[in-house]
């Protein structure tokens, strides 16, 4: 029984399979990549996405606009 691809890993699939077209260079290394970040963005979800984002501490408007 075959489960059903997420919309990441089929775009992911049809990025290696174009890359696999391509002859070796900085193209077919970009769609590679590509493939590799969604399948991660896929196994690690949103939640991880944002823990490697630096977390600012927003001011209040005013101290923002020098107000």
């Amino acid at each position: 029984m075959e489960r059903e691809l997420s919309a990441l890993e089929k775009q992911a699939a049809d990025a290696l399979r174009r890359a696999r077209r391509l002859p070796v260079g900085a193209a077919r290394n970009d769609l590679r990549q590509l493939a590799t970040g969604l399948l991660w963005l896929h196994r690690n979800g949103m939640d991880a996405l944002m823990k490697q984002r630096p977390t600012s501490q927003l001011r209040s408007d005013g101290e923002n606009f020098g107000q």
